[in-house]
């Protein structure tokens, strides 16, 4: 689709130019820098050769290749190691003052008549060329905003080549009236004049230590954990493309020097003095013409178009042909040509990728990269090419060294090749902390060690880890029971005894049966109507006596379990004895014998008594609701599912109506479920239901008409394919394909239309929202691309690309540029470009009125409600609409602040009026609360102690914490006047968070910056150096790794993964987790041992990890201030994954301890997908938030 904001070329390059004004002035200072220097470079390089070549034998200049070699190499080393030692803008400075005043002292030696210089001359020219040009990319990569870097750096590329141009031609002029000797001055001159520039760049860096100061990272354990896995990584280790980088440069370069050596030798027998130096001055200048030409209308292009990886075979391969033309024809236009193409090729295509291909490493080993590249491989493999002239200019004629560049190139495509695979891997280890394996292990659970631990977790103390231990052996084929009925019938925990009573009904063990009788009499009731249809279970005689004379008992719940026990067990004779208990209760009009009756169903189990559920589903009790949805469950009759359907609306019954039509047959339920995603009702939730399937064929369903959903809808689905590519569902890669570029055509669409909208107060709503569409279509985009290609590779692209620093931001983009191929690729890489122009004040208000028609045709009910009320304002309907007037409330909510308006406006469908009259209390002082009120018209005063300590009115809020944490009332709120509110209750706001996982992910990040803030105001304290020192010899120990899996057996891997789950089962956050999941989790986890006074992680540090304790205590403080202690069983360190900021606290270990620890992908991925560890953790924080507030 041809997108208005292309129309135009040089209305986009004014608008890039006017968004980003500092990024292109340091643009603008480098050109001119990287201008002198190549220009001196030429000069200097021109005046050296001529000297030399002037003076000496062309023989000679065979033996310079290998000093020149060794020098630059020692020179390469040294500076790799003051890179390490000093900054970059001290380095630069010191170097360009240095060259300047070198190239001075050169000249005046010349002058004195000391010849014997030149040779001296002609290396450290050369020498110093080097240091100039590496310093400048060093600079320039420290100085550029990466994300925009294949957008910059041909333009800062450019000055080079105009430098070159520019300098070739005036070395012509200069040449003769000024004579070779005094070019030196020129030299000098352009080497001082980039200092000029370096300055303008230094002036315009706000934070100069960040940008060029050399990082020591912190010594807490998140860091020496890294750094001891780094010191087993030697630097091709950690840039794995480095050794095919450096072959490509390797060869080039040889084959460049004996290149060199041919056009040097075959100009000699031509030319001399003067003329040499003029026929040098024109040939720079127009090959610099040339590569200008390159850079500005190919160069970019081709590197945009066909990737870095691609675009660095164009040197090589053009340098392969000219050879071959060389060793055919070597006259000295050929050798002029192959020559050449160094600067029309070498200094634009090539050069730029060798620049961009180092940006995605990280700063760590970048420099030592760069300099192992411009140091040692290419200075390593001039030597190496001085030594092969040496040992064969003598025996072999200026076209057969063709021969030698033939091979070179061949090495030199195989390697450009293989730079791809080991790219692409580098970048994606910048955007991960840990390979995931989201397929989990292969983990026998059935071997007799992990049966031991099972049982020894099923005799222990814990509660959580016995029921998990209990539901886990019930699933062993021969596993005896029966040693365990009595303990645990006689078990502190009442879900304990309950299941177990369930298995004995189920299994209805000759053993067991002796020991219900006491249970038949409990005080708990739960327990008792499970006892009493375990002994129904036994249909023996005695026992339906008993039966009969419990359907008169006066509690309703064992009423109901007596009948569904004899009509299940008991057969006519039992149903003849409930039938008259029966219809008594389905008759009633009490809720809590509708209740009952309706579980009584799915007790019995009858299939073909299920109408009378009917009515019981569109009940107008909730419970009653909820029970026929368990009854549902158990019965699984086709004929229920349209009465299940609309329960999915409901909030209060949605959970139940998933689960009971995820039981159903898979094919049934496809063919009655599919049509309704295509209605007009929001039937939202259908996905989730789909998705219990985990098929092939549950996957297809839910994308076979992905373009005919509406836009909420398609979010749902989006989720739950997701989600189930982790069962290896998979789509066609032409069908995924076709709806990827469906969506980009969607996001162009979008960024059209929204431009034509001016920025006006009277439209800043719709303009808000029109920016949050085009993120949300981005975010769709990414969601469909992690369906068709590897599923945590896009995820962790779009995660890093979306909220990562500058680099991580760069490597992402460039991530997606390696991954992906031709059309898509291309426009993939438009839209992570792209950036939004300014928007014009004024516009026609019949192209208004278009742009508006056509976004209130893509169906988004908020954007509706907004351009109506634009439109009601323009026929002076001026009274705001009740929905805006609801999100523009929520708007000054500080719980919600970040929320995008289309979130704010789907929490403001949960509000509920409340009108309270004058006088009338809202909340109470120190009572329990479930709610958020605002004040849509009144006022309020608030009480504490009996006392008046403020008042709120019109658009305030209070009570935000307690809609989290359901906690006590810290005041008293009496209304003043007659007041009007909305209310948001716990229960509505968290069934809003199972709608869309997006609000809880963002209240988790505006909880984590306000327990930050608070955090902020403890000051710190000195005392706690004195505990740091006595631990001293205790932070310096390297944590140690426990068991670490895959150095294990299997029987051993298995039983500690057993030991995990178990572990992993007891952490709140992970309690709904599935077995399934569970063994993935503790495949994925590390676990390792911390010893007394262990730091784990100190304020300031930017970590990664987060940690589950499973033995010992660690102790969260900000100095001497305790903030909290923790134990076995819970988490910390969440915080900086969520929101992406440094620790704001210090986590130290009070006894010895064992932790596991989640990475930030892993968390993200695997964590972070699941409703339930949202809410846990949304929880957790607000907790933290209050108790933080209390101490302050």
């Amino acid at each position: 689709m041809e997108r208005r904001i292309l129309k135009n070329p040089l209305t986009s390059i004014v608008r890039q130019l006017q968004s980003d004004r500092l990024e292109y002035s340091k643009v603008f200072f480098l050109f001119g820098y990287l201008f002198c220097v190549v220009s001196a470079a030429t000069v200097g390089r021109t005046a050296a050769d001529t000297l030399f070549l002037s003076a000496y034998d062309a023989s000679v200049l065979s033996y310079m290749y290998l000093p020149q070699a060794i020098i630059l190499i020692l020179v390469g080393i040294v500076y790799q190691k003051l890179c390490s030692r000093f900054r970059t803008d001290v380095i630069v400075i010191a170097v360009i003052i240095s060259a300047g005043l070198l190239a001075l002292v050169s000249r005046l030696l010349i002058a004195i008549g000391i010849n014997g210089i030149l040779p001296f001359i002609y290396i450290g020219f050369d020498v110093l060329n080097f240091l100039m040009i590496v310093c400048f990319w060093q600079f320039a990569t420290a100085v550029l905003d990466q994300r925009k870097a294949k957008r910059t750096i041909g333009w800062v590329g450019s000055g080079g080549i105009v430098g070159g141009i520019l300098s070739g031609f005036g070395l012509k002029a200069l040449a003769q009236p000024i004579g070779t000797e005094n070019l030196i001055y020129v030299y000098a001159g352009f080497q001082l004049l980039s200092l000029f520039f370096v300055m303008c760049i230094y002036v315009k860096i706000s934070d100069r230590n960040e940008a060029f100061a050399v990082k020591i990272a912190p010594k807490s354990a998140d860091k020496r954990i890294e750094r001891s896995k780094e010191a087993k990584k030697g630097l091709f280790q950690s840039v794995p493309h480095l050794r095919y980088v450096a072959i490509v440069a390797a060869t080039i370069t040889i084959s460049l020097t004996l290149i060199d050596y041919q056009f040097k030798t075959i100009l000699r027998s031509s030319l001399q003095n003067e003329a040499l130096a003029g026929f040098m001055g024109s040939f720079y200048g127009y090959a610099g013409l040339l590569a200008l030409l390159v850079q500005l209308f190919i160069s970019g292009k081709m590197i945009t178009r066909f990737g870095v990886t691609t675009a660095i075979l164009v040197f090589p391969i053009v340098l392969l042909s000219g050879s071959v033309l060389l060793l055919i024809v070597p006259i000295l236009a050929i050798a002029t040509m192959v020559k050449g193409s160094d600067k029309v090729l070498g200094d634009t295509i090539y050069s730029s990728v060798n620049q961009l291909i180092m940006f995605p490493i990280p700063p760590e080993w970048r420099g030592k990269a760069k300099a192992f590249i411009d140091g040692i491989a290419r200075n390593g493999a001039k030597g190496v090419a001085a030594v092969g002239l040496i040992l064969l200019s003598q025996y072999i004629s200026i076209e057969q060294f063709s021969y030698i560049i033939l091979g070179l190139m061949i090495c030199c495509v195989i390697a450009a090749i293989k730079i791809k695979k080991t790219y692409l891997a580098l970048l994606l280890s910048t955007l991960q902390s840990k390979d995931m394996n989201i397929e989990g292990e292969h983990v026998n659970l059935m071997d007799p060690a992990s049966i031991q631990i099972m049982v020894d977790a099923l005799r222990g103390n814990d509660p959580q880890q016995a029921l998990y231990a209990f539901q886990f052996l019930q699933s062993v084929d021969g596993f005896d029971m029966a040693p365990y009925f009595e303990p645990l019938l006689k078990h502190p925990s009442e879900q304990i005894r309950i299941e177990m009573l369930k298995y004995i009904q189920a299994e209805t063990p000759r053993s067991a049966e002796h020991l219900l009788e006491s249970l038949l009499e409990s005080v708990d009731i739960n327990v008792r109507s499970s006892a009493i249809l375990a002994v129904a279970a036994y249909a023996k005689e005695p026992h339906q006596e008993r039966m009969i004379q419990l359907l008169k008992d006066k509690d309703i719940h064992i009423r109901s379990v007596s009948i569904a026990g004899l009509i299940k067990y008991y057969g006519i004779e039992g149903m003849f004895h409930a039938v008259g208990s029966l219809k008594e209760m389905m008759g009633s009009i009490r809720e809590d014998e509708r209740e009952a009756m309706a579980a009584i169903f799915g007790l019995i189990g009858i299939a073909r008594f299920y109408k009378p559920l009917i009515p019981m589903l569109s009940d107008a009790s909730e419970q009653v609701k909820i029970s026929a949805l368990h009854s549902a469950k158990l019965l699984t009759i086709p004929e229920l599912i349209p009465h299940i359907v609309p329960l999915l609306k409901d909030s209060t019954t949605r959970q139940q109506a998933i689960e009971a039509l995820a039981v159903y047959n898979e094919a049934d339920i496809l063919r009655v479920l599919t049509p309704y995603m295509y209605s007009e009702d929001n039937h939202h939730h259908i996905p989730l239901v789909i998705e219990r399937f985990a098929s092939q064929t549950a996957f297809d369903a839910l994308l076979e008409r992905y373009e005919h959903l509406t836009t909420d809808m398609r979010d749902k689905v989006l989720e739950s394919v997701t989600r189930m590519k982790d069962n290896l569902c998979f789509i066609q890669p032409v069908y995924g394909e076709r709806l990827i570029t469906g969506e980009i055509e969607t996001f162009w669409a979008y960024v059209e239309h929204s431009e034509q909208i001016p920025k006006v107060n009277e439209l800043a709503w719709i303009n808000k929202e029109m920016d949050e569409i085009k993120v949300r279509q981005i975010r769709t985009i990414f969601q469909l691309l992690a369906i068709v290609y590897d599923t945590q590779t896009i995820n962790r692209v779009y995660v890093n690309w979306a909220t990562g620093d500058v680099r991580q931001q760069a490597n992402a983009a460039e991530a997606i540029d390696q991954l992906l191929n031709g059309k898509l690729r291309t426009e993939m890489v438009k839209i992570m470009d792209y950036k939004a122009p300014i928007h014009n004040e004024q516009s026609d208000s019949i192209v208004i009125n278009e742009q508006l028609e056509w976004l209130y045709r893509q169906g988004d009910s908020w954007l509706r409600c907004l351009i109506d009320q634009v439109r009601n304002v323009e026929t002076d309907q001026s009274t705001e609409a009740e929905p805006l007037e609801r999100v523009r409330l929520l708007s000054h909510v500080s719980l919600f602040a970040g929320l995008s308006s289309k979130d704010l406006f789907k929490i403001s469908q949960l509000l509920e009026v409340v009108n309270v009259s004058k006088d009338a209390p809202i909340i109470k002082e120190m009572e329990l609360g479930d709610s958020l009120y605002l004040i849509k018209q009144g006022s309020v005063g608030i009480y504490r102690n009996g006392s008046k300590i403020g008042k709120l009115s019109t658009s305030d809020c209070f009570g935000e914490m307690a809609v989290i944490t359901q906690g006590h009332r810290t005041a008293t709120i009496v209304a003043e006047e007659d007041t009007q509110l909305y209310q948001l209750t716990s229960q509505a706001f968290f069934n809003g968070l199972f709608e869309r996982t997006e609000i809880a992910r963002e209240m988790m990040k505006i909880l984590s910056r306000r327990l930050r803030s608070m955090n902020a105001n403890i000051e710190s304290s000195d005392a706690v150096h004195s505990i740091q020192h006595e631990v001293a010899a205790a932070k310096h120990r390297e944590p140690h790794d426990v068991d670490e899996l895959e150095t294990m057996s299997d029987q051993a891997k298995n039983a500690k993964i057993v030991k995990r789950v178990l572990t992993l089962q007891r952490i709140g956050l992970f309690a709904n987790f599935s077995q399934k999941d569970l063994i993935q989790l503790a495949s994925l986890v590390n676990e390792r041992e911390y010893g007394v006074g262990e730091i784990i992680c100190r304020i300031g540090d930017y970590g990664d990890t987060m940690y589950g304790i499973v033995e010992g205590q660690i102790q969260i403080h900000k100095g001497s201030e305790i903030l909290a202690t923790l134990g076995v069983g819970q988490c910390f360190g969440e915080m900086t994954l969520i929101d992406g900021e440094p620790r704001s606290a210090d986590c130290t270990v009070n006894v010895p301890t064992v932790l596991l620890e989640l990475t930030r992908e892993q968390v993200m991925s695997f964590c972070f997908q699941r409703i339930d560890v949202l809410k846990a953790i949304i929880h957790v924080l607000a907790e933290r938030c209050l108790d933080t507030q209390q101490r302050t």
